[in-house]
């Protein structure tokens, strides 16, 4: 006999007046028009999960983004006792239902019938939720199939954007056009032309309109304009289902139309890339691993490769090599496996660092004739060529080349504020890390940004400033050993001797039996060159010298 299925906690009525009954069939009592809201937009989603920040936003969109989650989480904290155990979960990135352990009742009415919430979000996401449920079926069309060739991309299409209060300019259209602009630079996904998306008819369930434009992805979106104020929200929707995988708002003054939709438009397109990035992963890892093509093998060699430690680095290269087994021509294996490889030298997890660094050079070389214009590739490239040489020109004519195709890639911006480190070039590096950092705020790569600007600081002397961000680097990258050697210098020179033994001492625990004379010899030339003091200050913190 099989198991008895899990009782029902919660039923909901969306349809008319909001209604919420316990498992004995009883009203629950004491709920706010927020609470009430929040179980309603959850009950919505395909999976019953959301994002806490869209939650906080759409809840109290008039609010600061600080207040806006400090207002959810007292709300949750108070609706957590009025719903039975078990039902409600959360964690610091989303909220959601117990899936199977909440129904929604049949009922005759408008959508939340009489409902209203004094938050802009909200009243926008009711207005879209009562548009969906009016608008005719249209005809299905067959989804169009993702392509079997050896290294597919996922394609994306921009919705037209829903213009709130606005000045009969079109300049909703502009924005959606300067967004479709921006992301059609980056050339890790295909972006559907605009006039596709423009025809269809509106309003579209977006599952919808992702098959009739044969879109894997969808970005959708709203303008609301109120007098010198425009706010700008954006979600990325994935297609087939419709679940929302990012959203942000953009607040900003009008001014000069042209400059503020340049300046949303970069913005939303640095976000976007990195999370669509993310979300082709994760569903990358639902494929078994024999079934992946090229493409799909080299996303899923990203996670390691960013992971900075000696482990996940190996686990990457092996990855890069199997792609490379399916398509030994494939660019971005070569340019991610040339990275990867200078990773190996520089953060002495190679024990034959020269070999590693020619290997590198040499993969450079085989891939900049196949990477075409792929920007993240060519970003590889300088990063390789930068690692493991004094070959700074050719490293920033790759990453130049990077950013000439698309502005608004992180990790281009990430390279060339690096490669302006090498030069000493510090402030001009800084001002490449900000830009970075504003691309593309939650990126795996925030922890070598941190890196960057404690580098930076590390060649002005300005010690307590690079500890700053060396320790915010090893927080958000616990894993990343090798920045104990920095870190040691750091407090050597700001005179606490003790904890700069600490570090070392932490250094040669996770690097047994190394020394100074190995660091020299792995860490490429560029490094060397740091700061004139680097490894005195190793050696007076306990690291042997040969």
């Amino acid at each position: 006999m099989g198991a008895m299925p899990d009782p029902i906690l919660l039923s909901l009525r969306l349809n008319g007046p909001f209604s919420a009954r316990g498992p004995d069939g009883h009203e629950i009592a004491g709920l706010s028009r927020r609470a009430q809201a929040l179980l309603a937009i959850l009950a919505c989603q395909p999976d019953g999960r959301i994002e806490r920040g869209l939650m906080a936003d759409l809840l109290w969109s008039d609010r600061g983004e600080d207040q806006a989650r400090a207002s959810l989480r007292q709300e949750l904290s108070v609706l957590r006792k009025a719903l039975p155990a078990d039902l409600l979960g959360a964690n610091r990135q989303s909220l959601w239902l117990a899936p199977g352990r909440f129904t929604l009742l049949a009922a005759t009415g408008s959508f939340l019938e009489g409902f209203d919430l004094p938050s802009e979000g909200f009243e926008d996401w009711l207005r879209e939720r009562r548009n969906r449920a009016e608008a005719p079926p249209a005809s299905p069309l067959p989804a169009a199939p993702l392509s079997a060739a050896p290294h597919a991309q996922p394609s994306l299409a921009v919705l037209p954007f829903e213009e709130l209060g606005g000045g009969g300019d079109m300049f909703a259209d502009g924005v959606v056009e300067e967004i479709t602009g921006a992301l059609s630079r980056v050339h890790d996904f295909h972006v559907i032309a605009r006039q596709s998306a423009f025809a269809l008819p509106h309003p579209l369930p977006v599952p919808e309109a992702a098959q009739r434009l044969g879109a894997d992805y969808v970005v959708e979106g709203s303008v609301r304009r109120a007098g010198e104020r425009v706010r700008i929200a954006v979600q990325l929707v994935n297609g087939p289902d419709g679940r929302t995988l990012w959203s942000e708002r953009f607040d900003d003054r009008l001014g000069d139309l042209f400059d503020l939709q340049d300046r949303i438009a970069a913005l939303v397109a640095g976000q976007i890339a990195p999370r669509l990035r993310h979300a082709e992963i994760d569903r990358i890892a639902s494929i078994p691993p024999g079934d992946r093509n090229a493409y799909g093998r080299v996303l899923s060699a990203l996670p390691h490769f960013w992971a900075h430690t000696r482990r996940d680095n190996t686990r990457a290269l092996a990855i890069l090599d199997q792609a490379l087994a399916a398509d030994p021509a494939y660019g971005p294996a070569l340019a991610y496996k040339a990275w990867a490889l200078a990773q190996q030298a520089t953060y002495v997890w190679s024990d034959d660092p020269e070999r590693d660094r020619a290997a590198a050079l040499d993969l450079t070389r085989r891939a900049a004739a196949r990477v075409g214009d792929h920007a993240p590739s060519l970003v590889a490239l300088g990063a390789a060529v930068s690692l493991v040489s004094t070959e700074i020109r050719l490293a920033d004519s790759y990453i130049d080349r990077a950013l000439a195709i698309d502005p608004n890639n992180a990790w281009g911006w990430l390279r060339r504020g690096w490669s302006r480190n090498y030069a000493g070039r510090t402030e001009e590096a800084r001002r490449c890390f900000d830009r970075a950092e504003a691309l593309s705020p939650l990126d795996p790569f925030l922890f070598n940004i941190a890196f960057g600007r404690a580098s930076s600081y590390l060649r002005e002397d300005r010690f307590d400033l690079a500890l700053v961000q060396l320790e915010r680097g090893v927080a958000l990258s616990p894993g990343s050993e090798w920045a104990h050697r920095t870190l040691a210098v750091v407090l050597y020179h700001l005179g606490r001797l003790d904890e700069a033994r600490a570090a070392v001492a932490r250094l040669k625990q996770a690097y047994p039996g190394l020394t100074v004379e190995r660091l020299r010899h792995s860490v490429g030339p560029t490094i060397t060159g740091m700061h004139r003091g680097y490894f005195e200050a190793l050696i007076a913190s306990g690291l042997p010298e040969g």
